[in-house]
């Protein structure tokens, strides 16, 4: 009995190879190890059309598991953020405060504060975070807030739409976007990079904004100074 269907298994698989079937098909059909079909069906010889087939047979079902792969990573990283975002509880105004500070201390050097506040960022959320902050914290009134976009130099044919994309993007009106700077993107030369300005593609072309603050004296000094007690706090608690 064992022998029979044995034998009434080679038939199918035999069957299903010379019909175009890959051993993982045939596998999965009958429930067979592949050292046996790689045995019985190991002298087979199947024409081009159906190596053809197969290989694309093969190929759509790998575009297929990483399709799926990649919905149930998305899947899992949704999952995650909105569990961690509901962790996060309504920002006080001195966190609100401690956040920007040490901001604009990863942003710029202590010394560049003499020259007045500015923020450059191509991400619309962390613009709009850091002009909350300046309205909130800095009592930096709309008025005194003027935008500087960089971008590159073969994008200059679309100042227009530029300028409507971060107006919309960031909720300022187009007016207050004062200076457009079109940069010329990296030149390799010898595995080198040269230039002020990543080669443009589908995140940079519309380039990035800087944000600067008029009459910024008073709160340069205060950043500074805010930063400093930062500083003194984290080695006074590290010591």
């Amino acid at each position: 009995m064992v022998q029979y269907r044995q034998r009434y298994k080679k038939g199918i698989a035999l069957d299903m190879r010379r019909r175009g079937f890959s051993y993982s098909e045939i596998q999965n059909r009958l429930g067979v190890p592949k050292s046996t079909l790689t045995s019985w069906l190991g002298k087979i010889k199947l024409d081009d059309e159906l190596v053809k087939k197969l290989y694309n047979r093969k190929i759509e079902a790998l575009r297929k598991g990483s399709a799926r792969r990649i919905s149930r990573l998305k899947e899992n990283i949704a999952t995650i953020q909105n569990i961690s975002s509901q962790e996060v509880s309504k920002i006080s105004q001195r966190e609100l405060w401690f956040m920007g500070v040490v901001l604009y201390w990863r942003e710029r050097l202590e010394d560049d504060l003499r020259r007045g506040v500015r923020f450059s960022s191509a991400d619309p959320y962390l613009l709009k975070f850091f002009l909350k902050w300046l309205q909130e914290i800095g009592k930096i009134p709309d008025e005194e807030i003027t935008f500087n976009i960089f971008v590159g130099a073969d994008r200059r044919a679309v100042t227009d739409d530029i300028i409507e994309h971060w107006s919309r993007a960031i909720g300022f009106p187009k007016h207050k976007f004062v200076h457009i700077y079109f940069q010329k993107a990296y030149r390799r030369k010898k595995g080198k990079r040269s230039g002020k300005m990543r080669k443009s593609n589908s995140r940079t072309l519309d380039g990035f904004i800087q944000i600067r603050v008029k009459a910024s004296s008073l709160l340069a000094r205060q950043i500074s100074g805010w930063i400093k007690g930062i500083q003194l706090q984290y080695w006074e608690s590290a010591g």
